[in-house]
């Protein structure tokens, strides 16, 4: 009986001794018991090393967000004596009438203006009949924060706002956003309140960025997000919060990172004179010129443009968590740059996620139990003597850290996730201190086993041949002759708006399942889905007979299954469901593509891109399948097809003929589908032969039988001009694709 009792004894310290060392860790770690600051600290800085070692993310020229900064240059290029701030309302007023008939959707002013023009009053009425009649400004404000109160119940807390926020012209439309967000408590600003909250009458205020989000999205000047759990909601996106009151804001990269025009940019038109023009005796307006002018080059059009200082001695520079270096002053940024951040976040949907404190807890746990297990492994085998166990260990433990840290910065680079690392860092060591422990009380034998694994997703034929040939998985490729096929939902978009969430999620999967069931059936492999869109091909792994024809196959059967199942899915999509369907044959790149620890077996090349090419080109065309002429060679006593157009696509130079797939000769349907096409066949054979007039009536007649034949009303229309104007006697009827 004791030695049983002695067993289970010696056992229960594999369990009993990482519960320990976790709940420590827990506890010391977590804000709920205990705020340490040098670890609250660390935690800090590493999310700041984590942009970083990401870099900066190139978004001038795509990013919605423009910066009017007001810089020395203004200052210079505004003649005396109204180069002194405060400048006059009226160019103020100038600017945001020329930003409405630039096409502007936002505007916000990130200046605050509490007392009168000192120029003139006529100027301040000029300014605030220019922010009614545009009516997408916003203001910026200010409130007094008590900043010993400054986070109670998850807001900023404000002790008076019994004036204007310091800006007389909230009178225009009551648009004010208050700029005020709050830093860490090393000073670093990393986070963005969506709204603050006054303790004296309960009035809560949106903040800059999304005071101006408000008008942009066409929502009431004091629209709120709300809160639903662990996200602020508003504008159709779930907002993750950091805390109770903030998001963290993704910076895409130091200052400088938005596309940036100087104040007077905007303002110089005819009638504004700056200081180079009067001083050259010169005429060029950097707004209104008819060759040079940003009114002209369309780059305001539906923008949202932030009006803010960049001068140092505003003091509205501010450090941040993206910084250039490690040197003090490499993250300071501006303070409009900031709100463009965050704003340009929320438009996105690209926005940072915390880990939650149950997952950090669960990683606690299992870190603690995990390192224990493996630091046990050198400590109980005999027949390393202790110093190098412990050598060993140590080796271990840092090589636990440094993946940790690589780990995290990995989440951070591809999924915008931020992982704990104090935490975890603190459950390996302290799981290092664990095993000693355990070492010391004599707890013999522990064996270990460490099993990695990755997710991979391949159809069944692939992990069959993978499972037989397991160097599959190895890095690597070869160049095979494959078919490949790309399919996705027309007009996807409009029938995504007319679903909710959940609906279209099951829509999309039911509607993803029956197609690549068709795919697997005809000896396809799956190689992966993109939204409504999926990609498939033939011939590898495994090699397959007539890989061209069960494409094609593949292809007739899954718009047959739409038309079956059309009338089921209309009730959700409120409209009928059509796919586009792409199908080239070619010698292409196979392989496992990718890093070392995760990978896909994919094919690439050009003969790839050609296939997604011909699926978009079905839009233009306004045909269902379209293939390549090298697949139709393959299929050709089997297919029954139209000639659609020789083209040449975007960034080729070399013309391809290509085709409609109709159907199949051993389907009865295609074959009577493919009657009514025979007047559009001998039109486009006389068309090819110049015989306009002859191919003219030809498509007119494809139009009497099938009137919604977007291919015959092109060659209708062709025919029409050439009849006018008759091509060149080289003409050999290529048409140039100019988009993708």
């Amino acid at each position: 009986m004791n030695a049983i009792k002695n067993k289970i004894s010696g056992y229960s310290q594999y369990f009993v001794i990482p519960i320990i060392s976790a709940l420590i860790v827990i506890v010391v770690t977590q804000e709920i018991f205990f705020s340490i600051k040098p670890l609250k600290d660390l935690e800090l800085k590493y999310i700041d090393a984590r942009f970083l070692n990401r870099g900066r993310k190139l978004v001038k020229k795509s990013a919605d967000v423009v910066i009017l900064g007001i810089s020395q240059t203004d200052y210079d290029q505004i003649p005396n004596p109204m180069n002194t701030w405060p400048w006059p309302r009226s160019y103020f007023a100038k600017v945001v009438s020329h930003l409405k008939d630039a096409g502007v959707k936002a505007v916000g002013i990130d200046v605050l203006m509490a007392n009168d023009d000192k120029y003139s009053p006529e100027n301040d009425e000029v300014l605030m009949q220019a922010i009614r009649a545009s009516k997408n400004v916003v203001v910026a404000g200010v409130l007094d924060i008590n900043a010993e109160a400054q986070h109670q119940n998850g807001s900023y807390t404000i002790t008076d706002h019994s004036y204007n926020y310091r800006n007389k012209f909230i009178a225009a439309d009551s648009s004010i956003g208050i700029v005020q967000t709050g830093s860490d408590e090393d000073g670093i600003y990393r986070r963005y309140e969506p709204f603050v909250i006054s303790d004296a009458n309960k009035k809560v205020l949106p903040t800059f960025g999304f005071a101006v989000l408000n008008k942009y999205f066409g929502l009431k000047p004091d629209a709120i997000a709300s809160i639903e759990g662990d996200y602020f909601v508003q504008y159709g996106r779930k907002i993750p919060r950091y805390d109770k009151s903030s998001m963290l804001i993704n910076y895409y990269g130091p200052s400088g990172s938005f596309r940036y025009f100087n104040f007077t940019d905007v303002l110089d038109d005819e009638e504004f004179k700056t200081s180079d023009e009067i001083y050259y005796e010169t005429d060029i307006n950097s707004w209104d010129d008819p060759d040079v002018g940003l009114l002209k080059s369309g780059i305001f059009k539906n923008k949202i443009v932030l009006i803010g200082s960049t001068l140092p001695e505003d003091g509205d520079l501010y450090p941040v968590s993206y910084s250039l270096g490690i040197r003090k002053g490499d993250n300071l940024m501006w303070g409009v740059e900031i709100h463009a951040n965050a704003i340009q976040n929320i438009l996105w949907n690209d926005f940072l996620y915390k880990q939650s404190k149950l997952s950090e807890i669960i990683v606690i746990i299992v870190l603690s139990f995990l390192s224990f297990l493996l630091f046990s492994v050198f400590k109980i085998n005999r027949r390393l003597n202790p110093i190098v166990s412990e050598i060993f260990n140590l080796a271990l433990l840092s090589l636990l850290i440094f993946t940790t840290y690589i780990l995290g910065l990995r989440l951070f680079n591809e999924d915008n996730y931020i992982m704990a690392f104090i935490s975890p860092v603190a459950a390996l060591v302290s799981g290092y201190f664990s095993t000693t422990v355990y070492y010391a009380m004599k707890i013999l034998k522990q064996n270990a086993v460490i099993k990695g694994m990755f997710e991979h997703y391949v159809s069944k034929t692939l992990v069959g041949e993978l499972l037989s040939n397991p160097d599959k998985l190895s890095l690597g490729g070869e160049k095979k002759e494959i078919t490949t096929l790309f399919s996705d939902i027309e007009g996807f978009t409009s029938i995504s708006e007319n679903m909710e969430p959940e609906e279209l999620v099951e829509f999309i999967n039911g509607y993803l399942h029956i197609m690549t069931e068709i795919v697997l059936s005809n000896n396809g492999t799956l190689d992966k889905y993109l939204g409504d869109s999926l990609m498939a091909f033939w011939g590898a792994p495994i090699d397959v007979d007539d890989q061209e024809l069960k494409a094609c196959r593949t292809a007739v059967q899954m718009q047959k299954k739409i038309d079956e199942l059309k009338n089921n899915w209309i009730k959700d999509t409120k409209q009928p469901i059509r796919a586009r369907i792409g199908i080239n044959s070619s010698e292409v790149v196979v392989g496992n593509i990718g890093g070392n620890e995760r990978f896909d077996y994919t094919v690439m090349g050009d003969g790839v891109n050609l296939a997604s090419r011909l699926e978009g080109a079905n839009k233009l065309y306004g045909t269902s399948i379209m293939i390549s002429e090298s697949t139709y060679k393959k299929v050709a006593e089997y297919a029954l097809v139209r000639v659609v157009d020789k083209i040449i696509v975007q960034g080729k130079t070399e013309p391809i003929l290509v085709y409609e797939l109709l159907g199949l000769k051993d389907d009865a349907d295609s074959l009577d589908k493919y009657k009514l096409f025979d007047s559009y066949i001998k039109g486009h054979d006389e068309y090819m032969k110049r015989n306009f007039e002859e191919a003219k009536q030809h498509f007119q007649n494809s139009l009497n039988k099938i009137p919604d034949d977007k291919l015959s009303q092109i060659y209708l229309e062709r025919c029409e001009e050439f009849l006018l104007t008759a091509p060149p006697p080289d003409w050999d009827g290529i048409s140039r694709l100019e988009t993708k």
